[in-house]
C-alpha cells in the first residue's frame, strides 16, 4: 500500500554558454581562453555595484520576507506569460529565485541592472544574495516537525575554463553551491551527470530536467537549484471518506469521476471577487497550501488574470476560521522541461541571453571580450502529488476536530466542493514566500 503524501519538487537549472558561434572547438593551453573561430564584439563593461563580500553576511528576516516579496512577484509575472499554454501549470517561485539569485551575482553593467529590475531584487546586492542564501538554507530542513525538505545548489563547471575566484566563493558561502568541475566537450555524459545529481537530490521525482541538446561542447557553466518537499497536513483527510466525485475537466459541462477527499471542522477561508480560498496548513506550522477557487464551472481564466502576488497577499490577509466541508480531488502535476527563455525575454530580461552585450565578468572575466558568458536557456520542472496524510497524522488531527466541531455553528457550514479546474499555492508562512505556484486542469495523473 502506497502511504499518503503530498510531495512538491522543482529543480532550475541555468546554462551559461561562451559568446562562441562555432560548435565546438578544442580546448585551449589557456584555460581562460577559449576562444571562437569568429570573434563577437561585445559592449564596454559598466562598473556596476555588486556583492561587497565573498562570504554570506547574515540576513534578518525583514529581509528575506523583501526578498519573497520579489520573488513572488516574479513568480505571478511568469506564471501570466505562461497560463496560456495547455494543461496543468506549475511553478516553483522559490527554486526560480534562488538559480537566478547565483546568477544575478555573477552580473554587471546593464545587465545586472536588467536582471534586478525583472527578478524583483529589492536590496542591495550584498544583502539580496545574503537573503536568498538564508531562504535556501531555512527550505533545507527547517520547514517543521514532520515536513522532509532539501534544498540543494551547485555549480558545474567547464574543467578548463576560469571563473572569478570571489564568485566562487561567495556562491559557495551563501547559497552552499560547490563548484563541480565536468567535461563538457562529452556533452551527454555531462547532461547525465547534471540530471542525475538533480534525480538524487529530489528523491528521483525530477528526471532529465536538462533536455537533449541543452548542454553542448560550448557549455561553461550551469547553476542548478534543486528543491524537494514532503510534507503532511496538520489535519488529514481520512481515507475511507475519499469517493469518486465529478470534476469538470478543463472547464467542462461534463463531469469526470474523479479520487475526491473530505474533511470537514474549522478552516481558514475567504471569499474574493468571483472565487472563494480556503488554507490548508502542514505539520509543523511553517507552510500551507491555499486552494482558490473560481465560483463559475469555467472561471478559472479570469481567475488567473487578476492572479498577482498583491492579489495573493489580499486574499491571504482576508481569510479568517469559518466552518467548512471541504472535498478536494487527489491531484498530481507533473510538467515537462519547462524552457523559460522566451516568458524572461517578454518580461525584460534580454541582456543576459544576448551573447554579444551579455555581462557576467564578475563569474568569469577571460582575456578575450568574444569568450565571455550569455546564458543560453533556463530549464525549469515541476512535480507535484497531493492526496490524505499519513496514519500517525491522521490519529492526532481527530483531536483537534473534535475541539472544532463542539462549537455549535450558528450558521450551516461553508460548501467548499473543489469540482471544477482550480489554482493552488505552496507558502512559507513565516517569510510569505510562494515555494509552488500552479493550476489544476485535470487531477488525473498523466499516463
Amino acid at each position: 500500500m502506497t502511504l499518503p503524501r503530498a510531495s512538491l519538487l522543482a529543480a532550475l537549472a541555468l546554462a551559461a554558454c561562451p559568446a562562441r558561434q562555432t560548435p565546438s572547438l578544442p580546448v585551449a593551453d589557456n584555460p581562460a581562453s577559449l576562444a571562437p573561430a569568429a570573434p563577437v564584439v561585445h559592449a564596454p563593461v559598466a562598473p556596476t555595484p555588486a556583492p561587497t563580500t565573498a562570504t554570506a553576511p547574515e540576513s534578518s528576516m525583514d529581509d528575506q520576507r523583501a526578498a519573497a516579496q520579489g520573488l513572488n512577484r516574479l513568480g505571478t509575472d511568469l506564471y501570466a506569460r505562461l497560463r496560456s499554454q495547455s494543461g496543468n501549470l506549475a511553478l516553483a517561485p522559490g527554486s526560480i529565485a534562488i538559480a537566478f539569485g547565483m546568477t544575478e551575482a555573477g552580473a554587471r553593467g546593464a545587465t545586472l541592472e536588467e536582471m534586478r529590475r525583472v527578478l524583483h531584487s529589492g536590496l542591495d546586492a550584498t544583502r539580496q544574495v545574503a537573503a536568498l542564501g538564508a531562504l535556501s538554507a531555512r527550505w533545507n530542513g527547517g520547514l517543521g516537525d514532520g515536513v522532509t525538505a532539501r534544498t540543494a545548489n551547485r555549480l558545474f563547471g567547464h574543467q578548463r575554463y576560469t571563473f572569478e575566484a570571489p564568485y566562487v566563493a561567495l556562491t559557495g558561502s551563501a547559497f552552499a553551491a560547490p563548484l563541480e568541475r565536468v567535461d563538457f566537450a562529452g556533452a551527454s555524459a555531462a547532461r547525465a551527470r547534471i540530471n542525475g545529481w538533480v534525480a538524487e537530490q529530489t528523491m528521483d521525482k525530477i528526471r532529465d530536467l536538462l533536455p537533449d541538446g541543452a548542454v553542448n561542447a560550448d557549455t561553461r557553466l550551469v547553476l542548478v537549484n534543486a528543491m524537494y518537499l514532503r510534507a503532511p497536513w496538520e489535519t488529514p483527510f481520512p481515507e475511507h471518506a475519499t469517493r469518486d466525485d465529478a470534476f469538470h475537466v478543463g472547464g467542462s459541462v461534463a463531469g469526470t469521476p474523479v479520487p475526491t477527499m473530505s474533511r470537514a471542522g474549522r478552516m481558514s477561508y475567504a471569499q474574493g471577487v468571483g472565487f472563494k480560498a480556503v488554507e490548508l496548513p502542514y505539520r509543523g506550522g511553517e507552510l500551507a497550501m491555499d486552494i482558490l477557487l473560481p465560483d463559475a464551472r469555467d472561471g478559472l481564466p479570469a481567475l488567473e488574470a487578476q492572479l498577482t502576488s498583491e492579489r495573493i497577499q489580499a486574499t491571504v490577509d482576508a481569510l479568517s476560521p469559518s466552518q467548512v466541508v471541504l472535498r478536494l480531488p487527489r491531484f498530481r502535476v507533473s510538467t515537462e522541461s519547462l524552457s523559460l527563455r522566451t516568458a524572461l525575454a517578454a518580461l525584460g530580461m534580454s541582456l543576459p541571453f544576448d551573447r554579444a552585450r551579455a555581462d557576467f565578468t564578475g563569474m568569469a572575466n577571460p582575456p578575450a571580450p568574444a569568450d565571455r558568458l550569455f546564458i543560453g536557456d533556463a530549464f525549469h520542472k515541476v512535480f507535484v502529488d497531493v492526496a490524505e496524510a499519513g496514519t500517525e497524522a491522521a490519529a492526532a488531527t481527530a483531536v483537534v476536530m473534535a475541539r472544532g466541531g463542539s462549537m455549535a455553528p450558528t450558521a450551516p457550514p461553508t460548501q467548499f466542493i473543489v469540482d471544477r479546474p482550480f489554482v493552488f499555492i505552496i507558502r512559507d508562512l513565516r517569510t510569505g514566500a510562494v515555494l509552488f505556484l500552479g493550476r489544476v486542469l485535470d487531477p488525473r495523473p498523466a499516463g
